[in-house]
């Protein structure tokens, strides 16, 4: 069975040590939407795995199935098992499309301009008042 560099198998990674600190602290750090970087020089299996382990950690989830969005469902099937895998890969095709990297050009916010709120004063001396 694959897993990630190191040898580690999903099956053995009931142990949050297995997968290196630093890689999960990288993957957290970056969100989302930076996972794919990331990852790019992982083998498929190796990506499926690592979406196996980040999809079953409540903090890493969403990492999961962003991750998972990279796999096919016959490799998810053979990591998770044909329900968990079909489920995860389902999963990952139904989120919204990433969100564009720091430094990418953002819809301009306008800020209403604003009018004066005090009463209009009329400057004219009324002749019969005086």
């Amino acid at each position: 069975m694959g897993g990630l560099p190191g040898g580690a198998t999903v099956a053995a990674w009931s142990d949050d040590h297995v997968v290196p600190d630093e890689l999960i602290g990288r993957l957290y750090r970056a969100g989302e939407n930076a996972v794919l970087e990331l990852t790019a020089t992982f083998s498929p299996r190796q990506r499926a795995d690592l979406a196996a382990f980040c999809y079953r950690k409540a903090h890493l989830h969403g990492i999961g199935l962003a991750i998972a969005a990279t796999c096919d469902v016959e490799l998810l099937t053979q990591v998770l098992g044909t329900a968990l895998g079909t489920v995860l890969w389902a999963q990952s095709r139904q989120r919204p499309e990433p969100v564009r990297a720091a430094g990418s050009q953002r819809a301009k916010i306008t800020l209403p301009k604003l009018t004066s709120l005090a009463p209009q004063v009329d400057n004219e001396i009324d002749d019969d008042a005086a």
